[in-house]
């Protein structure tokens, strides 16, 4: 089941290299890929409360919204198999709807899981937070409970608290968390419960400010900024946080690592992810984590990172985008 249990505690992985030696940093890799084996990564954090709400309401299905390599879309089939639902993906990309040869593996996994879709032109696509589209949808599938693309909202962002709280517990003395950024939930979950400090089961060293470093992988991520604003905002209003003491946590987009766009991937970038493979035998997901974890590298060899930084690099899960 999914949201009766914690997912299991993931290791913080010490990486070694001779370039963390130069640059006087330490590096680890959170392997959150690990903590469910269909519902990896960030996505059982995003989807956790969602589905508690689907719930709560009486739903029996989840309509979400993604395109071919949305990690969230194969997620989101996942996690309502396994909890009963049935769910509906609104696919951006009408040209897919009669040519399942050339599904991508997401969406092959996606519809083994029992997902059915609906394909919808790029156009139209974008009316996916237009009130009066979600209110017709809604209509069309009264039984359904509508979860946003990428499961970006106020739920997904408190869904964070036992991962922030695991990497404190692992690493207290972070300086910089690196993540990959899509809608912007898992940052705004990142950034929110970061700024929570000293609790009783959660004592933190305050010694040094907590950054939170996001690498959109779409080109113009700027839009994202106001985006991750807003989700903080609202999930502000759902937990009371004037109990708890803040650290200095600064966070900020680096829009420039995108690789020529949303699940698009240069030769260079291909090469870095093999190489980066190789070495440390981890694998990579293309779409979002390699771009994160290239960011970092450049970041690092054009002393953008202080030295005696410590550096948490977020494995966000998506292994099943691979290809094979």
């Amino acid at each position: 089941m999914i949201i009766e249990k914690k997912p299991i505690k993931t290791p913080l992985t010490p990486i070694k290299s001779s370039l963390f030696d130069k640059y006087q940093v330490k590096v680890w890799i959170k392997r959150d890929d690990l903590n469910h084996p269909t519902v990896q990564g960030n996505k059982w954090h995003k989807l956790k409360n969602n589905l508690l709400h689907a719930k709560k309401q009486g739903k029996d299905t989840l309509i979400t919204f993604g395109g071919a390599f949305s990690n969230h879309i194969a997620a989101t089939a996942a996690a309502a198999k396994a909890e009963g639902f049935q769910s509906i993906g609104i696919i951006r990309g009408d040209e897919l709807e009669n040519q399942p040869d050339k599904w991508s593996d997401t969406l092959k996994t996606a519809f083994n899981n029992g997902m059915q879709f609906k394909f919808i032109s790029r156009q139209a696509y974008r009316q996916k937070e237009d009130a009066s589209f979600l209110s017709s949808l809604q209509d069309q599938h009264p039984s359904a409970f509508i979860i946003p693309e990428g499961g970006s909202n106020q739920y997904a962002v408190l869904g964070f608290e036992d991962l922030v709280n695991e990497m404190n517990e692992q690493c207290p003395d972070w300086t910089h968390i690196y993540c990959a950024v899509g809608t912007g939930g898992t940052l705004a979950g990142l950034i929110h419960f970061s700024q929570i400090t000293q609790t009783k089961d959660n004592p933190l060293n305050l010694s040094s400010p907590k950054r939170i470093i996001g690498v959109p992988v779409l080109k113009q991520g700027e839009y994202l900024v106001s985006q991750i604003q807003g989700l903080l905002q609202q999930s502000e209003h759902i937990q009371d946080k004037q109990n708890h003491d803040k650290i200095n946590t600064n966070w900020k987009l680096l829009n420039q690592y995108h690789d020529g766009g949303y699940a698009k991937q240069s030769i260079d970038g291909k090469k870095f992810q093999r190489n980066f493979e190789k070495e440390f035998s981890i694998l990579l997901d293309p779409v979002y984590t390699s771009k994160m974890v290239y960011a970092f590298f450049d970041q690092l060899k054009t002393g953008k990172i202080p030295k005696n930084s410590n550096i948490i690099l977020l494995h966000t899960g998506g292994l099943q985008g691979r290809t094979k």
